[in-house]
């Protein structure tokens, strides 16, 4: 079902990928690089910061992983007799955890408190992303110093 989403990254790789200018394709082959190399020292800096935003949005949406994990646990029973989570708690995601004790344990306080430490964890992890892609992010107008 991951793959339903699959068409955002798709759009801005293309997107990326037709900002690459040209006439770094051209210098490269004047100076006698093939093609698999003209992907690796061209292409893939130049699109970097497309590949920096997709790993971020998918982190954000992995550690969100709920509609398809609650849509799976209810198929397989009753939704009054057990709570989301599936068989022996098989899709018991952390945010599904989360869903049963706020809405159907009705402990909205421990909830909240599990809704602050995963904002807290995604953006701890967001931040440490961000820091460390100053080593492989290459913004094409940015002036180095």
């Amino acid at each position: 079902m991951s793959l339903w989403a699959v068409g955002d990254a798709a759009i801005s790789y293309l997107g990326g990928l037709q900002d690459v200018p040209q006439h770094l394709y051209e210098a490269a082959a004047l100076d006698g690089a093939g093609p698999l190399r003209k992907r690796w020292n061209i292409t893939l800096p130049m699109i970097s910061p497309v590949i920096l935003f997709n790993v971020v949005t998918a982190l954000i949406n992995a550690f969100q992983y709920f509609t398809q994990a609650y849509v799976a646990s209810i198929a397989t029973g009753r939704v009054d007799q057990m709570p989301a989570g599936g068989v022996l708690n098989s899709l018991l995601f952390y945010s599904v955890y989360l869903y049963n004790n706020a809405f159907r344990y009705s402990k909205m306080g421990y909830a909240s408190a599990m809704a602050w430490m995963l904002l807290v964890g995604v953006l701890i992890i967001t931040l440490l992303i961000l820091r460390f892609s100053k080593r492989w992010v290459y913004y094409a107008g940015e002036q180095g110093a």
